[in-house]
């Protein structure tokens, strides 16, 4: 990939690194969106109310104030209400509400031309602001509003209005595309910071499952991502004292690696959490208990054959029902009972800690 590629369509970034970063880039812009058109739209009412209690210099503006407030207030709320369930909504809605106030800009160019084009000067500055996106996009939309700007100031301007037009208008948009590659590379580069401050704040970067403050954090609220039942899983990894001691950390690592990615590919990385040196719990949303237990008896079979041991408890709680804590104990105490009878056995009595 080359730099300029790399420049354009993906923030300096890498494609992967990128690619990575689009959710936290859409909840950015989201933010953003709902802070600029909530203003925006305030602005214009101001505006709008402003030249009717004056009578003054731009009445002729009313109407078209009134237009962007309602567009405005239609971006927020749509913004504010469905983007969080319908993500997909929000680069549109950015972009809908950038071409817009440029519409808004080169409409007052066409009603005022006795005046340079200040209205859209500022708005070249401030496009590269509102949201986060690839950057030849935002280059691409200055360049296509800077062209009809500097046809409109040529077919309705003065000349020497028009000149000034067309100057102002292709030097800030030079500036605003420098900003937007700039702007667009530092927020990426933030963004891509505080996905690993957060990784590291909420992953057990040995095994790749979830830490436990994160599992204390989202715990709680498994019951609620249910819409018939939960499954709880509480492993215990068999002989892990005795394996460090025996052959070293880095072989417990290893046995550790193993079987946190055994769980992870049966629950996924979001709902495996080691909660101890060698205890996890996994959960299962809507999974049948009968389901869990035969895939956790495929795993265990595996690790064994790797030379490791695994005691699970399973229990599971319908929804409207279940009482979480009380599952994790009931599934905590199971898994005991089964590390119990696993260290009764002549082979591994002497392990038993």
């Amino acid at each position: 990939m080359g730099l300029l590629e790399r420049t354009l369509l993906y923030a300096g970034l890498d494609r992967e690194e990128f690619n990575a970063l689009k959710d936290d880039a859409l909840a950015e812009t989201r933010r953003s969106l709902r802070v600029y058109s909530l203003f925006a739209t305030f602005l214009f009412i101001a505006m709008a109310l402003f030249e009717l209690a004056t009578n003054g210099h731009f009445a002729q503006n009313i109407g078209i104030y009134f237009v962007m407030s309602a567009i405005c207030a239609f971006v927020w709320a749509v913004t504010r209400h469905m983007a969080p369930t319908h993500p997909n909504l929000i680069l549109p809605l950015a972009y809908l509400l950038v071409t817009t106030m440029y519409m808004f800009a080169l409409i007052l160019t066409m009603l005022h031309t006795d005046l340079p084009a200040v209205t859209f000067i500022a708005m070249l500055v401030l496009a590269p602001f509102l949201f986060t996106d690839r950057p030849i996009y935002i280059i691409l939309l200055n360049i296509a509003a800077t062209a009809a700007l500097c046809v409109l100031s040529w077919m309705f301007k003065p000349q020497s209005l028009a000149i000034g037009d067309e100057w102002n208008g292709i030097t800030l948009c030079a500036v605003s595309v420098a900003a937007a590659i700039f702007q667009r590379r530092l927020r990426f580069r933030a963004l891509a910071q505080a996905r690993q401050i957060r990784y590291l704040s909420e992953a057990d970067v040995l095994t790749g499952a979830k830490n436990r403050n994160k599992y204390e954090q989202v715990a709680a609220g498994y019951p609620s991502l249910c819409k018939r039942a939960l499954v709880c899983a509480f492993a215990d990894v068999n002989g892990l004292h005795e394996t460090n001691n025996a052959k070293g950390h880095r072989a417990g690592d290893v046995m550790l690696q193993a079987v946190g990615k055994a769980l992870l590919d049966r629950f996924g990385s979001e709902h495996v959490y080691r909660i101890g040196g060698d205890e996890f719990v996994a959960f299962a949303p809507d999974a049948e208990e009968a389901v869990i237990e035969r895939d956790l008896k495929r795993i265990s079979a595996a690790l064994s054959a790797q030379g490791y041991d695994i005691s699970v408890g399973v229990v599971s709680g319908e929804k409207g029902s279940m009482d979480l804590e009380r599952m994790l104990a009931d599934a905590e105490k199971e898994m005991y009972r089964k590390k119990e009878l696993y260290y009764q056995q002549p082979e591994h009595e002497r392990r038993k800690r």
